[in-house]
């Protein structure tokens, strides 16, 4: 009776994490499909909306694609390896048969980065469509008329023109600036892969080698910010913005959602010297 009642809960579980995850992608869907950014007007002599067009180096799709084929291959080569090593939780009872360990732990790794994903998405998207903030691109995708009399563009600050060039998908986009998705999306895959390796990627081969690792997962995200600015896609401002959402997200979604546990002795190899400089959170689990 008691296993019965732990499948149905573990079952339930699953359901429900589904339908959070559903609740939280629907809106970021609706957002692209159905939303209307804000018309944000722009003055003539701004140079910073001046820059010509020019095509993105690393595409969204690109993008997300590279991010979580990472962490997934990141958490299975992890949980596999914990779980020969005897450090994982053990198998579970699931569906009328036995489910390894390390696939629990990977579900919920993936599943927790997921979730934290979509939330981040959520968030800036969110943030792009209410500010409307125009890209530095404006005038080359644009090409904007101001309409002659208009009362809002009375003061120099142009509110009522047309959009001479633009289709309608590039003419929504050219209003989707602040803040920076990608960098946002990057910078959240690698806080998330270095505070995940930092606590269950352990080898004592080298002790530079995870650190090392680290700190090129770290470069890339910032390369990534950084062809958005030289891609004239996104204002610094808006990268910067990115960074500090996906870093804030990514340190909420670890340390208080996925909430890692180490299982098993350590081994004599993994005993610190001193303690890890991360969280008190992390650190106490």
């Amino acid at each position: 009776m008691k296993a019965r009642m732990a499948v149905d809960r573990t079952i339930w579980k699953i359901i429900l994490d589904i339908i959070v995850l559903a609740c939280v992608a629907f809106p970021l869907l609706g957002l692209q499909l159905w939303a209307e950014p804000y018309h944000r007007g722009y003055f003539i002599t701004d140079t910073s909306l001046r820059l010509p067009y020019k095509k993105q180096t690393i595409s969204e799709t690109c993008l997300a694609v590279a991010g979580f084929v990472f962490i997934i291959a990141t958490v299975l080569i992890i949980e596999v390896v914990r779980d020969r090593q005897g450090k994982g939780i053990g198998e579970k009872f699931l569906f009328g048969s036995l489910v390894p360990g390390w696939v629990w732990e990977s579900y919920n790794a993936i599943g927790v980065f997921t979730f934290g994903a979509a939330s981040q998405q959520l968030t800036v998207n969110f943030a792009k469509f209410v500010i409307g903030r125009l890209r530095p691109h404006f005038f080359a995708v644009c090409q904007p008329t101001p309409i002659t009399g208009d009362p809002l563009n009375a003061l120099g600050y142009i509110q009522a023109y047309t959009c001479n060039e633009a289709d309608p998908a590039m003419e929504k986009e050219m209003r989707l600036s602040f803040p920076s998705a990608h960098s946002s999306f990057a910078m959240y895959t690698a806080v998330f892969f270095i505070f995940y390796v930092q606590v269950k990627g352990r080898w004592r081969g080298s002790k530079l080698l995870r650190h090392g690792v680290q700190f090129a997962v770290l470069m890339a995200a910032w390369y990534v910010g950084l062809s958005r600015v030289q891609d004239h896609m996104h204002h610094w401002s808006d990268v910067a913005a990115g960074f500090l959402i996906g870093a804030g997200f990514a340190v909420i979604t670890f340390i208080y959602v996925l909430k890692p546990k180490k299982y098993g002795p350590p081994a004599s190899w993994e005993q610190p010297t001193q303690p890890e400089m991360l969280p008190r959170a992390v650190l106490v689990r």
